[in-house]
């Protein structure tokens, strides 16, 4: 029940924060998150190097725990990854070798996390993490909010894949500032979207 009320408190923060050493409870998968990969043997070789960890890679977030302490642990939301590269690194329990260079920026503050795959000669750990955020990062416009887009062509809406146009109404104003401006306002099975008609870029 705690567990619960704290998640509905807290929204949907599994995508959008960095949480460092959590309760083992807020490791769980929420409702609406699916388990896409996990590897057994995963060292976070920044933070805890040395330290044989378990991976899982959802569609929301990166989870690695410590296999001697579950206590230890990182839950790293893909909406605070900058980028993500393949570079050397030093790992304590396989030495230099390739490894997963994920870079972040949660509050105001940058970090670098470090996954190195102790299973050798396998590129699941590239592989997977890559494609997973790809697949995130270019469907943000299905979850975020948008403004000053390229949204609009020729007064008509660029459509997502799967996207379907439910209602379009014109001479909707938008009233901000003790002003206003005239634009058309479109319904879609997975968003709302408005532009003025004099400016398509306002919107």
């Amino acid at each position: 029940m705690g567990r619960k009320k704290d998640q509905e408190e807290d929204g949907v923060w599994q995508d959008r924060e960095i949480r460092f050493d959590s309760p083992v409870a807020s490791l769980e998968l929420r409702p609406g998150e699916v388990a896409i990969d996990s590897m057994g043997s995963v060292e976070d070789t920044k933070g805890n190097n040395g330290e044989k960890g378990s991976l899982s890679i959802t569609n929301l977030r990166l989870i690695w725990i410590c296999t001697r302490s579950a206590k230890v642990n990182l839950s790293v939301g893909y909406s605070a990854v900058i980028s993500i590269n393949i570079r050397t690194a030093n790992s304590r329990l396989r030495g230099n070798t390739q490894a997963l260079y994920v870079m972040t920026k949660y509050n105001d503050s940058r970090f670098e996390f470090v996954f190195t795959n102790l299973v050798r000669s396998s590129p699941r750990l590239f592989t997977t993490v890559q494609a997973v955020y790809r697949a995130y990062d270019t469907s943000r416009l299905y979850r975020d909010l948008k403004l000053r887009g390229a949204i609009i062509k020729n007064k008509s809406l660029v459509m997502l894949p799967g996207e379907q146009m439910i209602n379009k109404v014109v001479g909707v104003w938008n009233l901000s500032s003790d002003q206003g401006n005239l634009g058309t306002f479109f319904i879609t099975n997975v968003r709302l979207v408005w532009h003025a008609n004099l400016a398509e870029n306002f919107n």
